[in-house]
């Protein structure tokens, strides 16, 4: 995974981003990006847990998360940077990370919060990398 997404500039983060296939969303997630980003901007995402499938994926405007030297870009959605917790990023290689939007309460400081909505972490094994069937 190390040269996996090297060509991903943090500054543009659209930049050779988007054929990978470790990052997939739904619809849900994408409708609820739309409207977090028009009232705030661009922001990026936080994965903390491993691949199981009910983990919270905070959202953060963009350049407002310290992302560390054990934080690992994983792709992006919608031109948003995905990072995971460097620790679990093995576990990654072989699954595809689903960012979805659940009915629930966002964690604190994720800009979920308040819209009625969650992101939400699902994961599924690669099967085509080509496939965007969730």
């Amino acid at each position: 995974m190390d040269g996996l997404f090297a060509d991903l500039d943090l500054n543009n983060p659209t930049a050779g981003a988007g054929s990978d296939g470790h990052v997939l969303a739904t619809e849900s997630a994408l409708d609820l990006m739309e409207r977090i980003q028009n009232r705030y901007g661009a922001v990026s995402f936080h994965h903390e847990g491993g691949y199981g499938n009910g983990t919270d994926a905070m959202c953060l405007p963009l350049g407002e998360m310290r992302v560390s030297d054990v934080d690992i870009l994983i792709g992006t959605v919608l031109g948003a940077p995905v990072f995971v917790y460097g620790r679990h990023v093995q576990d990654w290689d072989e699954r595809q990370f689903v960012l979805d939007a659940i009915d629930g309460t966002g964690r604190a400081f994720s800009l979920d919060g308040g819209t009625g909505k969650r992101f939400y972490v699902r994961s599924k094994p690669f099967e085509n990398a080509s496939s965007t069937e969730i």
